[in-house]
């Protein structure tokens, strides 16, 4: 039997309205210490699998990991598609109030268009291992929507001194920041290279209770700091489109763009569907809130 969604823990519509203006949302709590407690034990086993950079996925596909345990196990750790094959982070992207959310927020259906499990061990200032500011919507340029969306569900609470997600308030609405680096650890050099059109620069530091989510636009800059805990940062970052998103192979610059869903995705007319239903499936449905 389907679980049933909470309409408490879905946002209003000056929530909605709030969203559109920053860029970002933060939910209620949505899932509990059981769940999360076993989101975690299950990346551990599946990280402890990782002994080559190839990984299977259904339908025959394969996929080249950015981490697996020949990089070295004390190192920022970015694992794609870990739903498709661990059932356990599967089941948190099946929330049914996860997907009823994004799809509010987003003002239509919305399908997973990719996943990607995220580790930060500890580390210092000295040698700081933190994710760089930069837009989704920079490394999605096949997509002809800009409305996708990220849910990022972390592991355990969240603050600064463990590494939290920034937002840069209203930056959804600035002149494109595509040029700025996911994998980069110098968050002030990319500061400096944001383009505001002008306007203030917001950091906001999304501290959460363990079990809450976070939304953000993909126009929206967001990074974090290093982890200054002695425990690792836990997260998978759920990636959603609405399902009025498609391909396209050129992009707004009048050059060809690709994205590793493209050959996941490709059916026999040899042209990606990001409507598939294994890569992409619906995740939530739009429903008006109050």
């Amino acid at each position: 039997m389907a679980e049933s969604i909470n309409a408490q823990l879905l946002p209003t519509e000056a929530e909605v309205a709030r969203y559109r203006q920053l860029g970002y949302y933060i939910s209620r709590p949505l899932f509990s210490d059981d769940e999360l407690d076993l989101a975690i034990e299950a990346s551990e086993r599946y990280y402890s699998t990782l002994n080559q950079r190839e990984i299977a996925l259904p339908n025959g596909r394969s996929y080249s990991l950015a981490w697996w345990q020949g990089t070295g196990a004390d190192k920022l750790r970015k694992n794609d598609y870990s739903t498709l094959v661990v059932p356990e982070l599967k089941a948190l992207l099946r929330k049914p109030a996860l997907g009823a959310i994004a799809a509010r927020l987003c003002g239509e259906d919305v399908r997973l268009w990719h996943d990607q499990l995220l580790y930060k061990p500890p580390s210092d200032l000295a040698a700081p291992q933190s994710v760089g500011w930069h837009t989704d919507h920079g490394y999605w340029q096949t997509c002809t929507s800009d409305q996708l969306l990220t849910a990022w569900v972390p592991f355990t609470a969240m603050d600064e001194k463990i590494g939290t997600i920034f937002f840069v308030e209203g930056s959804m609405h600035w002149p494109e920041n595509n040029h700025l680096n996911f994998f980069s650890s110098d968050l002030d050099k990319l500061e400096q290279q944001f383009n505001s059109g002008g306007a203030e620069v917001v950091k906001v530091p999304a501290v959460l209770k363990r079990g809450q989510v976070t939304f953000h636009h993909c126009r929206t800059i967001h990074g974090s700091g290093p982890n200054l805990t002695d425990a690792p940062r836990r997260s998978i970052a759920l990636h959603l489109q609405p399902v009025s998103n498609s391909y396209r192979a050129i992009g707004r610059n009048g050059q060809p763009v690709a994205h590793p869903n493209d050959d996941l995705t490709r059916g026999n007319d040899g042209r990606p569907s990001y409507a598939d239903p294994t890569y992409c499936p619906v995740v939530g449905q739009f429903a008006p809130g109050s």
